[in-house]
């Protein structure tokens, strides 16, 4: 349903969150290739995505975030081991601080 409210609004910047979960292998293609047809029209298309298989082949620039920007750039560059490794650090990292203050309030 959000993809066909996507095509009728013809939006110039589409923001998407996870929006592959609970698909099918077959409808996930379907639709990472409107995204790739979007990209190829002009269109800005921003996705939050954990698969990072699915970010390193179908979009060409990614930001890394965890608590702070991590890496920012083409996606094979930034989605290499350092960057995760250090992304998952800060993640652990601030979780572990934030069972600490719970405790201590």
């Amino acid at each position: 349903m959000l993809f066909a409210r996507l095509l009728l609004q013809d939006a110039p910047v589409i923001l998407l969150d996870e929006p592959f979960n609970a698909m099918d292998a077959r409808t996930t293609a379907d639709l990472l290739g409107l995204v790739g047809q979007w990209h190829g029209e002009g269109r800005t298309v921003v996705a939050v995505l954990h698969d990072l298989g699915q970010a390193r082949a179908h979009f060409e620039s990614s930001l890394l975030l965890a608590r702070e920007c991590v890496a920012w750039g083409p996606s094979g560059e930034v989605l290499q081991d350092q960057h995760l490794q250090r992304a998952h650090r800060m993640a652990e990292a601030w979780q572990g601080d934030a069972a600490a203050r719970r405790v201590a309030a």
